[in-house]
């Protein structure tokens, strides 16, 4: 029989109301925080990169010091933007900025269905991802991809995508391997150098390679300091690879192994902790109501 989560004792109570109380007001100074950030900011180097891309210019600015010319990801991404350049950009930028909220909701909301440790998990990674989404940062929108398809026959695929953007999810490809899913590891690791390959047709001799302002950065403050934790993550990973703390672990390592970190992007741990009954959730989510299993 499975023991109760809440609390038994007066104590246990007391304890418990004021991590609630805790976690109340640390979701809401995120939440203040993700909703007074500008919006869409983020949105400008997806679209100036694409129209790089059209008037066959430079898509990776040499020396590029204004954020929204700061184009850190694969070209496939740019050119997906090309058409919507198109379009007016207030509405681009308005119908991006919805989808990513969308996407922060998908990948959060599971979360309260696992009891106080889930609304827990929730007052601190919802803020999070909708401080990603009011940019119109990717970030949440690569989240609920890799949560919903690391498992599946096409995970590699979703990894690979993930790390052509942000390059350390290639890291989760370290789970296929220690699992001894050898080709599925081998799959990732082929498809993201075919993703990333046609970055080497540009000039990137001055590719931006620091932190940035605002940005956490163990690489910034010591190489050496960076590496052995990276260097420990991902042998956690190959350590659990075959136990159920597999993807949390890999989720994990890629955090560790970002040479650049912002805040939002300790979503990825949203990865690890999307187990089977959460991807079943975003589905059913995301599934219209017509067509929603009984």
């Amino acid at each position: 029989m499975r023991r109760s989560s809440w609390p038994r004792s007066p104590l246990g109570w007391a304890s418990f109301v004021v991590l609630a109380v805790l976690l109340a007001l640390a979701a809401y100074a995120l939440t203040t925080y993700a909703v007074s950030r500008e919006v869409g900011s983020d949105v400008s180097a997806y679209w100036n990169a694409a129209e790089r891309l059209r008037a066959g210019q430079p898509l990776y600015v040499a020396g590029a010091s204004n954020a929204s010319d700061l184009y850190r990801y694969a070209p496939w991404f740019a050119a997906g933007w090309i058409p919507l350049t198109y379009l007016d950009r207030s509405a681009v930028t308005a119908a991006w900025v919805g989808l990513m909220i969308g996407a922060a909701l998908l990948s959060t909301l599971p979360l309260l269905r696992r009891g106080p440790a889930g609304w827990g998990a929730f007052a601190i990674f919802a803020p999070l991802q909708l401080q990603a989404a009011m940019f119109g940062n990717v970030q949440p929108l690569l989240v609920l991809l890799l949560m919903w398809g690391v498992e599946r026959r096409a995970g590699p695929l979703w990894v690979a995508l993930g790390a052509s953007l942000k390059a350390t999810p290639l890291l989760l490809a370290i789970v296929y391997a220690g699992r001894g899913e050898w080709r599925r590891a081998a799959l990732t690791v082929g498809l993201t150098a075919v993703l990333l390959a046609p970055a080497f047709l540009f000039d990137l001799s001055a590719y931006p390679t620091s932190s940035g302002p605002n940005q956490m950065s163990l690489a910034g403050v010591s190489v050496w300091l960076w590496l052995p934790v990276a260097v420990a993550a991902v042998a956690v990973v190959v350590a659990v690879a075959r136990t159920r703390f597999a993807w949390l672990a890999g989720a994990f390592a890629v955090i560790a192994a970002l040479p650049r970190l912002l805040d939002y992007e300790i979503g990825f741990l949203l990865i690890g902790l999307a187990q089977p009954a959460v991807v079943r959730d975003i589905e059913s989510a995301s599934r219209p109501s017509s067509q929603a299993a009984p």
